[in-house]
């Protein structure tokens, strides 16, 4: 994906818990997990067109998801040629 230029949105909230335990098929921590290491080994292999969040706040779930893909809506519109 680094090599490729690949476009990645990641947002995970750095809580451990969801509200919506079927879309996070009951691991939020896991997610957590895999979503930090991906962002380091992205960036070890100098991958730079990813938008990386990582909040305080918010959870594993749609009440959090939403409001940041309508976010994403705006940054797929702009880099999508």
């Amino acid at each position: 994906m680094a090599d490729n230029n690949t476009r990645l949105w990641v947002f995970s909230p750095t809580t451990l818990t969801t509200s919506d335990p079927a879309g996070m098929i009951g691991y939020p921590d896991q997610a957590q997990g895999t979503n930090r290491a991906f962002f380091a080994h992205y960036n070890d292999a100098n991958g730079h067109n990813g938008h990386f969040e990582f909040p305080p706040t918010g959870d594993h779930g749609w009440s959090s998801w939403g409001p940041e893909l309508a976010v994403m809506s705006s940054d797929l519109i702009a880099n999508v040629k």
